[in-house]
């Protein structure tokens, strides 16, 4: 897999508590700061996908079971949204 050098701006303790962690660590685990983190991301953008599948299949279950609490329900979502000056991007569930 291709790999892309950025830069990143993190909390030096955090900063330290990792280099404290990679130093203690086995050859069998992360060998590098950049190998550490990479783990990190890869264990966050799993848990967003599990999370995203989740919403999918209650989103599916609701608007298949109860279709007219769901389009209720995303209303008032909506509503509130506007009250609270968010503006929601248009996604899968959008309305």
């Amino acid at each position: 897999m291709a790999k892309k050098k950025i830069t990143i701006t993190l909390d030096e303790h955090k900063v330290a508590e990792v280099e404290r962690l990679v130093s203690a660590s086995s050859r069998d685990e992360a060998a590098s700061t950049s190998a550490w983190i990479e783990d990190a991301v890869t264990a966050k953008l799993a848990q967003a996908e599990r999370a995203q599948r989740a919403l999918d299949w209650l989103v599916d279950r609701a608007q298949t079971e109860n279709p007219g609490e769901w389009d209720a329900a995303l209303a008032a979502v909506k509503a509130a949204d506007e009250r609270h000056g968010f503006t929601r991007t248009e996604g899968k569930h959008a309305a």
